[in-house]
């Protein structure tokens, strides 16, 4: 998997709370300065850069050109490839339990976020190199409205601040519509895959205690699925496949939430 400057930042984060929750471990008449234990229920807005990464690509099967100097592959997959990226408002409802030792506090948080993704990335009509006559036109389009996750949090207190650090499954559901046409077949395909695909999330955040139980809370969530498509398609009608399908998805989702412990 390759690490961008969204999980860089994610493992500085965890590293930096990580600081705070070691010297904490080792002393254990430390006191908070204030109750974290307890059930609790909040609401988050926010914001999420988004994308998919499709890993759509040709099939040599006699119908698609190759030769020495170069192939269809080479000129359409790139195409097929593009990643899939935007920015999407983010409502999330937040449900948890926390445990409190000292300054020490664990617990279990489910999240349920909305954020109505849905891009599309469209090619051409464009030449093919081989077959410079011909011209063919593609359009990928992935959607996602949810993502559901359940993290184990650990974190620290001190005075009315919590840091803490969350990491566990995830579960959405997305929609993967692929169309391709060519003048050299004279035909187009419309392929359509929707999936409920298993992921990751983790987090990273801190709290401020309030009064009467009211916390505010800055996090950031990174959310992955490897596998969120899948399937083949045939082009011109000779029943062999000429294209097969896949992606992954991965989000980054900054957010403001107001929370009530009990």
């Amino acid at each position: 998997m390759h690490f961008g400057k969204f999980e860089a930042l994610l493992l500085s984060g965890a590293a930096a709370v990580a600081l705070f929750v070691s010297p904490a471990m080792a002393d254990d008449t430390a006191t908070s300065g204030a109750d974290w234990q307890g059930f609790y229920l909040g609401l988050a807005l926010g914001g999420a850069h988004s994308a998919a990464k499709p890993d759509t690509g040709v099939v040599y099967n006699g119908y698609f050109f190759t030769d020495a100097s170069g192939s269809d592959r080479e000129q359409v997959n790139p195409v097929l490839q593009r990643r899939l990226d935007g920015l999407d408002v983010t409502g999330s409802v937040l449900a948890g339990y926390d445990f409190q030792s000292g300054n020490i506090t664990y617990g279990l948080e489910g999240d349920l976020t909305f954020m109505g993704f849905s891009q599309t990335e469209s090619f051409g009509p464009a030449n093919y190199d081989n077959n410079p006559g011909a011209t063919f036109t593609t359009s990928t389009t992935v959607e996602s409205d949810f993502l559901l996750s359940l993290r184990p949090r650990l974190g620290y207190v001190t005075g009315p601040f919590q840091f803490y650090i969350s990491a566990g499954p995830s579960v959405s559901r997305f929609k993967m519509t692929h169309e391709y046409s060519d003048t050299a077949s004279g035909k187009s395909i419309t392929f359509s895959d929707s999936k409920t695909a298993l992921g990751v999330s983790s987090s990273v955040g801190v709290g401020y205690m309030l009064s009467d139980g009211w916390v505010l809370r800055s996090d950031y969530v990174f959310s992955y699925y490897p596998d969120i498509a899948g399937g083949s398609s045939e082009l011109n009608g000779d029943g062999k496949t000429d294209f097969t399908y896949g992606s992954d998805f991965q989000s980054h989702n900054l957010r403001l939430a107001l929370i009530k412990r009990f």
